[in-house]
């Protein structure tokens, strides 16, 4: 929750008030959404102009729908009485600003903000599950991550929220510090991995690994930078901050380590977790190796807290893959199905195809591995070579490739020059932009899936957001 005040703090003598009713600063505001549909009573409207929409359009809708004012540009004349209009030179700058004044209100709340490559989201719902154990922890909405929607969040603080859990993603070298810089630097930062993510907007993997060093980079002495020691970019960001540096992992050199590592790795892998002596038997429902990797994470931040271990451990059993992030589901036929489809890149594809190639539990030898994959977005000059790779790769994991979209050709070629059988890869050919034409090639696939898959079979569902391959789980129901 924030104030009037809080805004007209934040922005000093850049915004002008627009209502009919006595000013009145202690006016509460229960939250602030930049999206009309979310908006309920008490909240506040961000109007944001954008390249195909404009909040201001939907100022009338909101001010039904209860919100007590807006953050806008531009006025309207057709509200009602009691909405109060802000109106300021830059919504974004001005959203960011009355961020700031709130989280400075929070004295006593440890703020870790999270960022990587892969695996942000389901870190971060891992990280807050095990630090509510302790205290009232608020997390970042879905993958509320940037300019926009780190702000949000911050402005959903609460008296009683002792820590906040923030996932904050980059887009481009010198995002994350503008992030710390201008609105809220955190107390903790955990990193998840390095990789080829948004090479289209950082332009190479080496600026890539600049823009993720921020984070540790901001973090004062007081800090803890937890650092994932298996991914030797990351290990090496100590030698960037001046924070307390936190190692987790599976190697030797982790602080906090997972060892006599067992179970399924598909449908959740068994370890021993230790730190400074102590050991604690784990048994996650997380997939895959990357699975143990966000259980460490979460695990570290709860040896910072000084949580008990076995707390910890009981925490990381109850952990259920986040939405579009590894669910086990049923797929056609009795086979099972892998929903992975909320986003993807090189790294992550992989990352879900060994758990595939490797688990045993619950298909015997004559399963079949199916990977449905669409085009990896954001990849500029880099994506006919990341798909080619990807393609490569998957022959060595699954048996049969559907690739769908327009740079997804370059899967097939790379998984049959690999030598994955002509007859086992099939491409369906759509433009990403025409949702007519994609959802007709997921249909296809849909189709040839429906009729070709048996009930010992794996399915892979996987692609970039913007490919919305999460509508092919009706056609495949």
């Amino acid at each position: 929750m924030f104030t009037l005040n809080d805004i007209m703090q934040g922005n000093a003598d850049r915004f002008r008030i627009q209502s009919s009713l006595p000013l009145e600063p202690q006016l509460l505001f229960h939250s602030a959404h930049h999206d009309s549909r979310q908006v309920e009573a008490g909240d506040l409207f961000v109007a944001l102009k954008g390249a195909r929409v404009d909040g201001h359009s939907f100022l009338p809708a909101v001010a039904r729908a209860g919100a007590l004012g807006a953050l806008c540009t531009q006025p309207s004349n057709d509200l009602p009485v009691r909405f109060v209009q802000v109106i300021v030179p830059s919504v974004v700058e001005a959203l960011q600003a009355t961020a700031r004044v709130r989280a400075q209100r929070q004295k006593d709340t440890i703020f870790i903000g999270i960022t990587g490559s892969n695996g942000k989201t389901s870190t971060k719902d891992a990280v807050a599950a095990v630090l509510s154990r302790k205290a009232a922890t608020l997390k970042t909405q879905a993958s509320y991550n940037n300019e926009i929607g780190y702000p949000l969040t911050l402005l959903r603080l609460e008296p009683q929220h002792r820590y906040a859990v923030l996932e904050m993603g980059a887009q481009w070298v010198g995002e994350l510090a503008g992030l710390c810089r201008t609105i809220m630097c955190p107390n903790w930062a955990i990193i998840t991995n390095v990789g080829a993510a948004h090479l289209e907007f950082f332009g190479s993997p080496e600026r890539v690994l600049l823009a993720k060093t921020e984070l540790v980079q901001a973090l004062t002495p007081e800090g803890i930078a937890i650092l994932n020691y298996d991914d030797v970019n990351v290990r090496a960001m100590s030698a960037k901050t001046s924070a307390r540096v936190l190692y987790y992992g599976c190697s030797e050199g982790a602080e906090v380590r997972a060892q006599d590592i067992g179970g399924d790795i598909l449908f959740g892998h068994s370890f021993t977790l230790t730190y400074h002596g102590r050991r604690q038997h784990v048994r996650l429902r997380l997939p895959g190796e990357h699975g143990v990797t966000i259980a460490l994470a979460a695990a570290a931040a709860g040896c910072a807290a000084e949580l008990p271990l076995d707390e910890i451990g009981a925490t990381l059993e109850k952990l259920l893959p986040t939405k579009g992030r590894g669910e086990i589901k049923s797929g056609p036929r009795g086979s099972i199905l892998i929903d992975d489809s909320y986003n993807a890149n090189r790294q992550s594809i992989l990352a879900i195809a060994r758990a595939m190639r490797e688990t045993g539990g619950m298909i015997n030898q004559a399963g079949r591995r199916w990977a449905v994959l669409g085009d990896i977005f954001e990849l500029g000059p880099y994506a006919q070579t990341e798909h080619y790779a990807t393609g490569e790769a998957l022959a060595e994991t699954v048996d049969y490739l559907l690739a769908i979209g327009e740079q997804a050709r370059y899967y097939v070629e790379g998984a049959t020059t690999a030598g994955m059988p002509q007859q086992h890869a099939y491409y369906f050919s759509a433009d990403p932009e025409n949702e007519t034409q994609l959802e007709a090639a997921k249909r296809a696939a849909a189709d040839l899936l429906m009729h070709e898959v048996h009930s010992s079979d794996l399915i892979l569902l996987k692609g970039s957001r913007g490919m919305r391959m999460e509508t092919m789980l009706d056609m495949l129901a």
